[in-house]
């Protein structure tokens, strides 16, 4: 009875939460890198190298990696982002984040 009961609280409480969505896209406010969304910077700075010329790519990502792959396969990784005082991944954008570094 005791899991029928925890089962029946629980549906009610992610029923009545709802979805979960953030205001606007993660960064999209970043101007002075100019994306949308994070990936885009990933994709952008990462895989072609800084070709990419919007968003969504729409089919430039093959033309632009064209069989050789990522620009920096795996990205710098986070202490690149470190070195440069900066926080890795998206959290660069939150100012709520709790990664070190430089925040916008």
């Amino acid at each position: 009875m005791r899991r029928v009961v925890l089962l029946v609280g629980v549906l009610a409480a992610v029923t009545v939460a709802g979805p979960v969505s953030a205001a606007t896209p993660t960064c999209s406010d970043v101007e002075f890198l100019a994306i949308q969304v994070y990936g885009q910077h990933v994709v952008r700075d990462y895989v072609t190298g800084g070709t990419l010329s919007g968003w969504p790519p729409k089919g430039q990502v093959g033309a632009a990696i064209a069989g050789e792959g990522a620009a920096t396969p795996g990205g710098p990784g986070p202490g690149f982002h470190f070195d440069i005082g900066a926080a890795p991944g998206a959290s660069f954008c939150n100012s709520q984040s709790q990664s070190p570094g430089f925040h916008l």
